[in-house]
Parts: structure tokens; sequence; C-alpha cells
């Protein structure tokens, strides 16, 4: 079991991590060409800047379910170090709990946000605006997993009390 988990966090890790490569790229390159046509050949590229735009939003979600993975959002530690070991991984499964409730409104809002979206068109470009705000309960999902999984690691640890 566990190294099935560990073989799912670093699969969905990689992959993230490529997603995120790759529209960093995709965005540098857009970027850099929307200012090469305005400022050189005085003729700007509206799409460039909506692409642009979609990307970094891609990014940016993605890259907040990266960091929950990483257990490096914001969050207070001060007190839960100073409690004993089984009293930290108690906390940390209630908090994974809490997480989680958190997770699940951010996936179905997501969800309903997203639905109601694929028939309003971007200006520029004319994508369905779902295919954007499908990042939401994509990363949602995706935070959903790994806070799972350390959820199952806090049980784990709080069961061996460790």
């Amino acid at each position: 079991m566990r190294d099935f988990l560990a073989m799912l966090r670093r699969a969905l890790e990689g992959v993230v991590r490529w997603i995120v490569i790759l529209l960093m790229g995709i965005m540098t390159v857009l970027v850099s060409a929307q200012i090469v046509s305005r400022y050189v050949f005085n003729f700007p590229l509206g799409w460039t800047e909506e692409m642009a735009r979609f990307s970094f939003v891609w990014v940016s979600f993605l890259g907040a379910s990266a960091l929950m993975q990483v257990r490096e959002h914001i969050n207070v530690t001060v007190f839960v170090e100073a409690f004993p070991p089984r009293l930290r991984a108690l906390c940390g499964f209630l908090a994974n709990c809490c997480g989680l409730v958190c997770i699940y409104f951010f996936l179905v809002g997501g969800i309903a946000l997203t639905s109601n979206e694929w028939r309003q068109l971007a200006p520029a470009t004319e994508i369905p605006m779902g295919w954007i705000y499908l990042v939401i309960p994509a990363a949602a999902a995706l935070m959903g997993t790994w806070v799972l999984l350390q959820t199952i690691e806090s049980a784990q640890a709080l069961i061996k009390g460790t």
C-alpha cells in the first residue's frame, strides 16, 4: 500500500511539474511574441496576451496544488511543533480533514462554474471559457488527492503513535 501511494504521488507530481514547465515556456514565448509584434512591427497580436493570461491562470492553480503536495502553504506551526508526536499527528490528521472539507467545496464550486462557462467564448481566441475554468476542479482534485494521501499518512502515524 505504501509503495503504491508513493508511486502515485511521484507520478502525479511529475505530470503536474511538466505541465507547469510547459505552460511557463508557452507563456514566455507568447509574451515575447506580443512584445516583438507590438514594439518592433507595430502590429499587436491580441490573442497572445489572452493566451498568456490563460496560461498564467493554469500555472497559478497547478502551482497551488503542487504547494499543497509539499505542504508549503501558509500554516502556523509554532504550537504544533511543541506538542508531543502523538498529539502532533492528531493535529495533522484533524487539519487534513478540515482541508478535505474545504477542498470538497472548492471542487463542487469549480465544477459548477466550469459547467456554466462552456458557452462563453474568449474575446480574441474564441476558446470556450470552460477550458480556462476547468483548472479549478482539476486543481481541487489534485489538492484533494495530496491532502487525502497526507491524511492517510497522518492516520498511520497516529495509529503507530509516532
